[in-house]
């Protein structure tokens, strides 16, 4: 009997410093103090860690695999943070993130100067950030592909010189916000294969050989607040119906609008607005550099409607870039495509807010080196708990073997 509860009390002992583990959740780590490499601290990383990144230039191709809850961001910003492309292969990603939930990636320059092709992010994952990143040319083929996503933002970044932008395929739930997409040599946004409720807004597309957006079997695609200058071919695409493109600038493009099928709404539901210092209440479509039409009674929407194409008509054209106009927050509902209500994404280290009722250009700043944290691992007097409870059970088993002790000596 003694000799049972000996070896139970050892394998108790042995447990105690495997609990502590669980500690580690919501920790912070940085790259290189507390791994040489950014894909050590994520291979080590568990639920809740944030990773920063130190300063420096990184060459290394990141796998992001089957993790959760994870932030992963430099100290300082994109200037002081780089990323290169390590390999020769063809089509290689420099980040990768695959069947992973709830993570951030924020404040990377991604650049390639390699002589094989390779795609700066590419996301198979859910409820993920793309944040405050620079992709820039040459050898980038495309800056960031989605493949069967859920719940994406894409949000303030820099994509210049690449071959294509932004790639969808089989998404849903994606918010693409303030991002300077810039130079092209193919596409800037690209919608391919069955996605489903994307909103782009804010964005400044310029530049592009072809199309600054290209819409092909997409369905509920919301497009407004967005500057769409000198692409080639076209501002806009679009191959696919029911989506609603509005309060956006078409300046010096090819064409601006290519349709390939019909059914868009090119206005707003009514909403209030200011121009010119007056408030207004109506509809506004999109503002185009070659409307000729007038406006007798100076609301900043023309008297006369604008034709994009047979069939394809903006009612309420502009007379001013949407700059000039100043968006109202509205309580009213309609039953026209609206600008989506307040999108929380929530990070494994903090909830970022977004509202999308007024015109913001681009800005690429971090403004805290260390986000707020809240934490989803157990308090730690959870874990302390959990650390005394084999401690308590060692010295309740120790008692008891100094009572068997006893009581033999008196028998």
């Amino acid at each position: 009997m003694l000799k049972r509860l000996g070896l139970l009390l050892i394998c108790l002992a042995m447990m105690v410093p495997l609990v502590p583990a669980h500690a580690q959740a919501g920790k912070t780590v940085y790259v290189p103090d507390n791994f040489p490499t950014i894909q050590d601290a994520v291979n080590n990383a568990v639920p809740g860690t944030t990773i920063v990144v130190r300063d420096g230039v990184y060459r290394e191709n990141i796998i992001v695999d089957e993790k959760r809850d994870l932030v992963i961001m430099s100290e300082h910003g994109p200037k002081n943070t780089i990323i290169y492309n390590s390999r020769e292969e063809i089509e290689v990603n420099i980040i990768e993130l695959k069947a992973c939930t709830n993570i951030a990636l924020q404040g990377f320059t991604i650049a390639n100067d390699k002589y094989s092709v390779a795609h700066g992010i590419k996301s198979t994952s859910d409820n993920v950030i793309i944040k405050s990143n620079v992709i820039s040319g040459p050898g980038i083929n495309t800056a960031i592909i989605l493949e069967s996503c859920r719940g994406v933002t894409i949000e303030n970044n820099t994509l210049k010189f690449v071959v294509h932008g932004i790639r969808m395929d089989r998404t849903s739930g994606v918010l693409v916000k303030d991002n300077l997409i810039l130079g092209m040599d193919f596409y800037g946004i690209r919608l391919r294969h069955n996605n489903f409720r994307v909103t782009i807004c804010g964005n400044i597309i310029s530049s592009c050989l072809k199309d600054g957006i290209f819409i092909e079997d997409s369905y509920y695609v919301t497009i407004y607040l967005n500057s769409i200058t000198g692409c080639q071919e076209s501002g806009i695409r679009v191959s696919s119906p029911g989506n609603s493109i509005y309060l956006n600038n078409f300046v010096d493009n090819g064409q601006h609008v290519a349709i390939q099928k019909a059914n868009t709404t090119w206005n707003s539901q009514p909403l209030d607005y200011i121009y010119d210092g007056r408030k207004y209440h109506g509809c506004l479509g999109n503002f185009w550099d070659n409307y000729k039409g007038v406006d007798n009674n100076h609301d900043g929407v023309g008297d006369t409607p604008y034709t994009i194409s047979e069939g394809q008509i903006d009612r309420y054209p502009l007379m001013e870039l949407i700059s000039a106009y100043q968006i109202m927050p509205s309580t009213t509902t309609s039953t026209t495509t609206s600008p989506p209500p307040t999108t929380t994404t929530t990070s494994p280290s903090k909830t970022i807010t977004t509202t999308t009722t007024s015109y913001t250009s681009p800005s690429f700043t971090i403004t805290s080196t260390h986000p707020t944290t809240t934490s989803t691992s157990p308090p730690a007097s959870f874990d302390t708990i959990w650390i005394l409870v084999p401690i308590a059970i060692l010295v309740a088993l120790a008692l008891a073997l100094l009572t068997m002790k006893r009581g033999r000596r008196k028998v």
